[in-house]
């Protein structure tokens, strides 16, 4: 069982089984694709509830956990590379 995003409005697209299913779950727009034997109701529901239950398990960008980056040794520590480098010295050992 396959569960594909609709436009809103379209309502659920679906044979009578996973209709109820979907139905019942809350869902408003959405197209089905099935493959297999469809004729067994209890595999058919069955299937059509684990493809529910999978929906849940995506995680939208509004569920990601906010990111702290943190500064690079380079960046931390600028002011004082800046102020103790003397660009004489490494003239020297190029020499």
């Amino acid at each position: 069982m396959r569960l594909i995003p609709a436009p809103r409005g379209t309502g659920i697209v679906a044979a009578p089984v996973p209709k109820k299913l979907l139905t019942m779950a809350g869902i408003e727009d959405v197209y089905t694709q099935s493959v297999g034997a469809t004729s067994t109701l209890g595999n058919f529901a069955k299937a059509t509830f684990f493809a529910i239950a999978k929906t849940y398990s995506f995680l939208t960008p509004d569920l990601w956990k906010e990111t702290v980056f943190t500064k690079s040794p380079y960046e931390e520590f600028t002011d004082y590379l800046a102020k103790n480098h003397d660009p004489s010295s490494s003239k020297k050992a190029a020499a």
